[in-house]
């Protein structure tokens, strides 16, 4: 047989090579199909009715002390409706950080409640420490704590970006997002809430 009727026949791909490939191909399929169902990808409409923070988000200046842009953050309302704290540019927000087991986070909420009724045009944010959302629904329930809106900060990353050390803390944001007053520990009365938000205002 002459060289020119030889035929160049293809070389195998050694084994260990086409497994990994076949592996590769089979993991990227599997992810296609996984990822859009994975719980960060859809809008939080669970039955605990309370909002949860889905995401940080960094900016110059932000720190969680007086005089610094409060730490931003992205959270799900249980409309599933997307919002950030900087959203609430142009009012003034009380962002209070909490737990049920909490025992002067739990006696200072009639307070904060009392004073959002009064104060309609302020945003009330009520930060919950790592709780689960049933059970945090409950206690505002069992309070009729309606003005207040109750936020899980399922991994405590917000919580750390503002600096909490304890519980309760409330920051008073004003309309430019910057922190005007803070309170430490509590539980906080109608008048010291009301002095925070003069300072923000």
């Amino acid at each position: 047989m002459s060289s020119a009727e030889v035929t160049q026949r293809p070389t195998a791909l050694p084994r260990w090579l086409a497994a990994i490939i076949i592996g590769a191909i089979a993991l990227a399929s599997l992810a296609a199909l996984v990822w859009p169902a994975l719980p960060f990808n859809q809008p939080f409409t669970g039955p605990t009715n309370v909002g949860v923070i889905r995401a940080q988000i960094e900016g110059e200046g932000m720190a969680g002390r007086i005089g610094a842009y409060a730490p931003d953050f992205e959270y799900n309302v249980p409309t599933g409706q997307t919002l950030r704290l900087s959203a609430s540019r142009g009012k003034v927000v009380v962002v209070n950080f909490w737990a049920t087991w909490c025992q002067p986070c739990r006696q200072e909420m009639p307070a904060l409640q009392r004073v959002a009724g009064t104060e309609p045009d302020i945003v009330f944010l009520e930060i919950d420490l790592q709780e689960p959302g049933d059970k945090v629904r409950s206690f505002m329930d069992q309070l009729a704590l309606d003005r207040l809106q109750p936020i899980l900060d399922t991994d405590g990353a917000t919580t750390r970006r503002f600096g909490v050390l304890s519980l309760p803390s409330t920051f008073f944001i004003d309309r430019t997002g910057v922190i005007r007053h803070l309170e430490l520990g509590g539980p906080l009365t109608e008048e010291q809430i009301k002095t925070g938000i003069a300072k923000a205002r």
